[in-house]
């Protein structure tokens, strides 16, 4: 019999119920929740078995490998567990050294073996301010030498509700909060109080897809790459699960090609196949 959340108002996950999740959900996307962390996914957690009428987390485990609405309900699942803190032209040093030094870069590597063709991944895309960014620093980009080449910005991420609202590609100002007065005009619709949306110019560049980081049959599929972006993703993966993911990244790179993580992060520890580049105020990680 399901029990009764309305009259359970104190009811917690216990160490064992957090542990059994914990692991599930580590099996199925490679994040990873320390204990002292339980608190972060323990209410949503609760309201998903009080509103399945579900008396356990094991219950909810059988329901989210078994039930006919499984999918469903594990889109439901990575909602919570994910976390969407983003912004336009956040970080701006790794943005400057993109436009200043590692574009030009893959643009003359391009020229050299007759490609005019240029892909970006932007992996753990969120709400879309990421691969939004770049594409309005290529559309901008002061050398018309970058009108001769294609490009592709592929934006992933395993959250379909973030994914929903990137390509509605609607924000506010706090998402804008990093973006200069000039950019905001030329690049966004002001449609409403606080309301401002991209324009076509900058999303035709674009394409959205919900992708799973560990699912390594999927990514294989995604044809080679330039350059790529994982900021900030990595830190919610425990050490196997990064090292799973950075050798995709390495596989899925063009010799020359680049990746950018977060400004906190490194791939100190987890491998020493990429070369180490410095630019001012950022670093990136070179295949060669």
């Amino acid at each position: 019999m399901a029990l009764d959340f309305k009259n359970e108002k104190n009811r917690t996950l216990d160490d064992h119920e957090f542990y059994a999740i914990r692991d599930y959900i580590y099996e199925i996307c490679g994040i990873y929740f320390r204990l002292e962390k339980k608190y972060l996914i323990e209410d949503s957690l609760l309201g998903r078995l009080s509103s399945l009428s579900l008396s356990n987390i094991n219950e909810y485990i059988y329901y989210l490998k078994y039930h006919p609405k499984k999918e469903q309900e594990l889109k439901i699942l990575y909602d919570f567990i994910t976390i969407n803190e983003t912004s336009f032209f956040r970080n701006q040093p790794q943005l400057n050294a993109f436009e200043k030094e590692v574009l030009p870069e893959v643009m003359f590597n391009c020229r050299k073996t007759f490609s005019s063709s240029i892909k970006i991944w932007s992996a753990g895309c969120s709400s879309g301010e990421e691969p939004y960014t770049l594409s309005i620093i290529i559309n901008d980009y002061p050398d018309p030498e970058i009108r001769k080449f294609f490009f592709e910005v592929l934006a992933c991420d395993i959250n379909d509700k973030v994914l929903g609202k990137a390509k509605a590609g609607i924000y506010t100002d706090y998402s804008l909060r990093n973006t200069e007065e000039p950019v905001k005009k030329a690049c966004f619709e002001n449609i409403a109080e606080n309301k401002y949306s991209i324009r076509v110019k900058y999303r035709s560049m674009v394409k959205f897809e919900h992708i799973n980081l560990l699912d390594e049959n999927k990514i294989s599929t995604l044809g080679k790459f330039d350059i790529i972006f994982c900021r900030n993703v990595l830190i919610y993966f425990d050490l196997e699960s990064k090292k799973r993911v950075i050798s995709c990244f390495y596989n899925l790179l063009k010799p020359q090609g680049y990746l950018f993580l977060g400004h906190s992060e490194s791939l100190h520890g987890l491998t020493d196949v990429f070369k180490l580049m410095l630019f001012k105020g950022a670093i990136a990680y070179k295949k060669e």
